[in-house]
């Protein structure tokens, strides 16, 4: 396991919750050290786009029965940059056994961003 997929787990706030509709979710808070931040951007931290694929891998794994290895992304579309110390959503909607749409949302539900992971 990779240090930055460590930090991801060691992130989570919450339980993974249920939803409407075959949706399920759970919360990160990616502190000001998360080592995704270093390097993106300095003097203006945005929690890069493959931290949030991997924390919706991660949250998918809870609902596809185990670990996947991600094997492609569709319809990828970042609206929102993440600062650190944001509390960050993670949404998922299993597409059948071998994908899952994600959406991102941070406080009062603002969409962050919003892919599909082909596993």
């Amino acid at each position: 396991m990779s240090e930055l997929q460590k930090a991801i787990e060691a992130s989570v706030t919450g339980d993974v919750l249920a939803g409407e509709d075959g949706w399920f979710c759970r919360t990160f808070v990616f502190a000001g050290d998360f080592p995704g931040f270093m390097g993106h951007f300095p003097g203006h931290p945005v929690l890069p786009a493959v931290a949030q694929m991997m924390a919706g891998a991660y949250v998918a794994s809870h609902g596809l029965d185990g670990v996947r290895e991600v094997r492609g992304v569709k319809l990828a579309r970042f609206f929102t940059p993440i600062a650190p110390g944001i509390a960050v959503t993670i949404h998922v909607r299993p597409q059948g056994p071998d994908a899952a749409e994600i959406r991102v949302t941070t406080a009062g539900d603002v969409l962050a961003a919003a892919f599909t992971l082909v596993f």
